[in-house]
């Protein structure tokens, strides 16, 4: 074992790539992030430098998983603490990725006032955004999307 290794804690996920392939498996977390206090997330990871991250597959093979490929990553969230509680308005939306795949949910808008459209959201968006419907969480890979609709 290194001096170096931190222990990392492992989150279930299904990674859904544009080429239409799905990946279960499981990220590796870490106990602390330089953004905010307490574990790291999904979304952090995501965030992190460079276009790849460690992944483990079902069957227990290895990879790095290139980010830029995946349209979406449905996960159940950790616990919720106070700094994952996302504040804004909430907007029913229908989600088309550049291969045709269709996801519905909820997203919460948290722009500032004459800046909180759907449209000015998806334009401020860099990396991944939260969705939500009954069946899971998913982080959606806007660079991989198409269009972005309300639904009324």
């Amino acid at each position: 074992m290194s001096i170096y290794r931190v222990e990392k804690t492992e989150l279930p996920v299904v990674v859904f790539q544009a080429d239409g392939s799905v990946m279960k498996g499981v990220v590796f977390l870490s106990p602390a992030t330089y953004n905010h206090m307490g574990t790291q997330t999904l979304n952090d990871l995501l965030k992190e430098p460079g276009d790849f991250f460690p992944f483990r597959s079902e069957t227990g093979n290895f990879s790095v998983t290139n980010k830029q490929t995946i349209t979406h990553i449905r996960f159940e969230p950790q616990e919720s603490g106070p700094e994952q509680q996302l504040l804004g308005h909430r907007e029913d939306v229908e989600v088309r990725f550049v291969g045709g795949e269709l996801l519905t949910g909820t997203l919460i808008i948290g722009m500032p006032e004459g800046k909180n459209r759907l449209f000015d959201f998806i334009n401020a968006m860099d990396g991944f955004f939260m969705l939500q419907n009954q069946e899971a969480h998913y982080l959606v890979n806007v660079r991989q999307l198409r269009d972005v609709s309300p639904r009324g």
